[in-house]
């Protein structure tokens, strides 16, 4: 069937994507062919699920075949008859588009029964402003053609995977939804080029695909799918605390999302979803007058919250009374067992263990998380009954614990999650605190998958549990996790155990490499040589390009070159191409040209754009350009840009637009946004305006920006506003921030506040942080917080956490502390933290602390260090020892060396 679609697709794009009319009329004027399908039956037939019928699809297939002018119409409609045939015989499991799996399966939360039972489905939809945002990217897809990656971001229980499915549903209803169940799904789908055009992969709670020890694959071969497979729609959730995981590095820590915060940037992915239901609890309200199941949930809303936010969507769901359950403590609403069970449950959810907790997991953690006395019991099955009591679902609360089954077919589950909302509240208050023993023990016994023993090896290392990150990554590699043992080389090497980091490392060249980096970081470079050698014999390519430039560092050319024409012979060009860059930044020229020029002849053209570059710095621009066209004509797109800057310099503006218009043909609009610099740059408006768009054409979405940008500057507004649409529309809202910035510089405030919300609406918050500061500057406290209220409604609460920055440092306590309480409020976790910093520096010791302590109060696991340094700081090394210890309880690695400081000579933790 999939074949079958796919053949029926591509006839259709190779005859131009005419239109269902034309197709339609087509077949009716010609009496020869069978089948006479009206224009829905076309349109099923091109971009439908189901197999259609014979006679209509050969009808279709010979006039595609015609309109895109195959010279054997015949052999086209026989070759799709025999595809027809094939998945008649054989269709497979049907693809299911978002209707055929319905809201629950793809994890849209059950609404709480009323009182008399009420209806199961879910409750009727209140579009909010992140629906807009959503669908008009999946407009974009439909009618565009284009691939698009959205991720909607807030806390858990506010609608995201709701508006997901709207969105779906209304927007792509005919297109297939694929549900991968983990990374590996993922990454085989693409590997084996599974997942066609006009498809939704639902990705669902996305840090389950985009963290973790897969997480880098997932998102490298998601990055390679949305730019081969077009039109296609990429769609996932994430919990704030996820998504600054994943877009952020801390300084000086290890880059474990570089792939994935790269992906998340390049297709502006994220968009907001707040906590509330801010303009649209007027619609609320007159939705509980007609469903029951909404009526309490606004009334609970308003009871437990203030009536300007109240979190009725949370409420419909019953996660605040899950949590008040579960904050009563084990004894009353949940016996001790079953409290520890969750407690359970969800610490192994936050130390890594993403997919369902099995039963045996569960019966053997439990016991590190109850005291001696309630682990006496005289009925055997007292722990399923536990478990099967927080999985059932009354009319009171909803589940404490989701049973999933995994295995095929139907019967009893066979893991368990703890529901999300219980699950985000409970981690937070638990986030500086390290796991019991038998967590450590029940994991290397009982978890899932190799990622899920990678990632908790990856915890307990971070806890400095030394022994137990060891079993964890011998275990996952014991069951064919690989991708686990430059992890257990790293952790042998990082104790002083070299031989048992060698021996890990066999066989590997990921881990020989691992090592090799380590011990060159170490300044050991003869030991780095022997690992990187290691790892080129066990076949890591990238392994070459550091041998040889570590021989090079260490003076030895001859062997430098040796290494590199051993690489060129093994088919890795890319050691020459080292070589050559390095030997240029040390500034002997003759040796770096006569490096790029091997790497150019062992089939690497970045070797001729190096080369072309030291031709033209020499003067030589005949042999620079003759370069960059061999560049160009070898795949390398940088090289039309190249070619535009060199014939603009040598005053060939003709030429120069030339090389923009064969970057064009080639697919690469870079070259346009080049040549619109220089334009301006020379005064030529009119000739910038025509690059820019003639490159926005060409599917540069930076170029619209730049469009706004000029046309506001111009004063057309309208046409500033259209390109910046355009732009938000392909998921770059750059051109609304640019807008918001010129309109308030120019004194224009209410546009800039108009700039601002769409700036927003597309994904975009950084406009009305923007605001805030200028505003609050200027002392126009209202206009700052009217940006501040704006973004944290569009769900980011980061604009309240840098006016509270700001009014800090203004001395402003009260107004501070009213942003930071709006920050928390909104969401924010480390705001405290921040303003304790602030606070430290200008000398405020007691608000200092008193900010830190807020920040752990609020589940900022950061915060345990900075409490620590400031104690230690204060002199008081016995506090500071305990923050230090709690810190790094919570996984805070760095805290260890605060702790050694406080205790020199003490031994590590094992």
């Amino acid at each position: 069937m999939r074949e079958f679609k796919r053949h029926l697709y591509r006839l259709y794009l190779t005859a131009g994507a005419p239109s269902l009319e034309t197709v339609v009329d087509a077949i009716a004027g010609d009496d020869t062919l069978p089948g006479a399908p009206g224009k829905d039956t076309v349109h099923r037939i091109i971009g439908g699920t189901r197999l259609p019928g014979l006679h209509d699809v050969q009808a279709v297939a010979a006039v595609l075949a015609r309109a895109s002018g195959a010279p054997e119409t015949d052999a086209v409609v026989a070759r799709t008859q025999a595809l027809w045939i094939e998945a008649k015989e054989d269709p497979g499991p049907p693809p299911r588009t978002v209707e055929d799996w319905g809201p629950f399966p793809l994890g849209v939360h059950r609404a709480l029964a009323d009182d008399d039972g009420g209806p199961d489905g879910p409750t009727p939809y209140i579009a909010r402003t992140h629906d807009k945002a959503l669908r008009e990217r999946l407009r974009h897809a439909a009618q565009g053609g284009q691939a698009v990656l959205a991720l909607l971001v807030g806390q858990s229980s506010t609608g995201k995977t709701r508006a997901v499915y709207e969105a779906v549903r209304s927007e792509l209803p005919s297109w297939p939804v694929l549900v991968p169940q983990s990374p590996r799904d993922l990454v085989g789908w693409i590997a084996t080029d599974s997942i066609d055009a006009r498809t939704v992969i639902w990705l669902g709670e996305a840090q389950r695909q985009l963290t973790g020890p897969s997480g880098e694959k997932a998102a490298r071969a998601l990055g390679q799918l949305l730019g081969s497979v077009k039109p296609l729609a990429v769609l996932g959730t994430l919990w704030p605390e996820y998504a600054r995981a994943l877009t952020s590095r801390a300084a000086g820590s290890t880059d474990r999302h570089f792939d994935a915060r790269a992906l998340i940037e390049a297709h502006r992915a994220e968009i907001r979803v707040p906590d509330h239901l801010g303009e649209a609890l007027d619609e609320v309200r007159g939705t509980a007058v007609r469903d029951a199941r909404v009526r309490a949930a606004l009334r609970a809303a308003e009871l437990q919250s203030s009536i300007e936010r109240p979190q009725v969507i949370q409420q419909l769901t019953g996660g605040p009374a899950l949590v008040r359950r579960y904050e009563a403590g084990p004894g009353n609403s949940f016996s001790e067992i079953e409290h520890a069970l969750v407690t359970a449950a969800v610490d192994a959810r936050r130390l890594g263990h993403a997919s369902a907790l099995s039963r045996e997991l569960l019966a053997k953690v439990v016991i590190g998380y109850l005291p001696t006395t309630a682990r006496v019991t005289h009925d055997s099955s007292s722990l399923d009954t536990a478990i099967s009591s927080l999985c059932s679902q009354d009319a009171v609360s909803l589940s404490a614990l989701i049973p999933v089954r995994g295995a095929p077919g139907l019967g009893p589950p066979d893991g368990y999650h703890p529901a999300d909302y219980l699950d985000q509240a409970v981690r937070r208050s638990r986030a500086h605190l390290g796991p019991p023993e038998q967590l450590w023990e029940a994991a290397v016994a009982h978890a899932r998958t190799v990622d899920d023993l990678r990632a908790l090896g990856q915890a307990a290392q971070d806890r400095l549990c030394i022994d137990q990150a060891a079993q964890l990554y011998r275990r996952a590699i014991e069951q064919g996790g690989e991708g686990a043992r430059p992890a257990l080389t790293l952790l042998l090497e990082s104790t002083g155990d070299r031989l048992g980091a060698e021996t890990a490392a066999e066989g590997s060249g990921p881990a020989w490499t691992a090592l090799a980096a380590a011990r060159e970081d170490a300044l050991d470079g003869e030991g780095a040589l022997a690992c990187y050698e290691r790892a080129v014999l066990a076949g890591q390519e990238q392994a070459w390009a550091a041998l040889a430039r570590l021989r090079e560092e260490t003076g030895d050319r001859i062997a430098a070159d040796d290494t590199a024409q051993r690489a060129a012979r093994a088919g890795h060009a890319g050691a020459w191409l080292a070589l050559a860059r390095l030997r240029e930044r040390a500034g002997d020229v003759a040796a770096a040209r006569a490096a790029y020029v091997q790497a150019a002849c062992a089939g690497e053209p970045w070797g001729l754009m190096g080369h072309a570059r030291l031709d033209a710095a020499a003067g030589d621009r005949a042999a620079a350009e003759s370069a960059y066209r061999e560049a160009a004509a070898s795949g390398v797109g940088a090289a039309y840009a190249q070619l535009v800057n060199l014939r603009w310099e040598d005053g060939d503006p003709a030429g120069a637009e030339s090389a923009a218009k064969q970057a064009g043909q080639a697919r690469d609009a870079e070259a346009w946004t080049v040549l619109a610099r220089l334009r301006r740059e020379a005064g030529d408006i009119e000739g910038s305006v025509n690059a820019l768009t003639l490159a926005a054409h060409g599917g540069a979405t930076s170029a619209l920006a730049r469009l706004a940008r000029v046309c506001e500057e111009n004063g057309d507004r309208a046409g500033a506003e259209c390109h910046a649409r355009k732009a938000a529309g392909q998921g770059d809202a750059e051109a609304w921030v640019v807008l918001t910035r010129l309109r308030e510089a120019a004194g224009r405030h209410e546009e800039a506040d108009t700039a601002a919300r769409a700036a927003a609406r597309a994904g975009e918050t950084s406009a009305c942080t923007h605001l805030v500061r200028l505003r609050e500057a200027a002392g126009d406290r209202v206009g700052a917080e009217r940006a501040a209220v704006e973004a944290a409604a569009h769900g980011d609460p980061e604009a309240w956490a840098v006016l509270a920055r700001v009014r800090e440092r203004m001395n402003d306590r009260n107004g501070s502390e009213h942003a930071l309480a709006q920050a928390v409020e909104a969401g924010s976790v480390g705001v405290w933290t921040a303003v304790g910093w602030v606070r430290e520096q200008r000398g405020d010791t007691e608000g200092a602390e008193r900010a830190y302590r807020a920040a752990t109060a609020v589940g900022d696991v950061n915060a345990w260090s900075a409490l620590a340094r400031f104690c230690e700081g204060q002199g008081d090394t016995r506090r500071a020892a305990e923050f230090y210890q709690t810190a790094v309880a919570a996984g805070d690695a760095g805290a260890w060396e605060g702790l050694q400081r406080l205790n020199r000579g003490s031994a590590r933790p094992r």
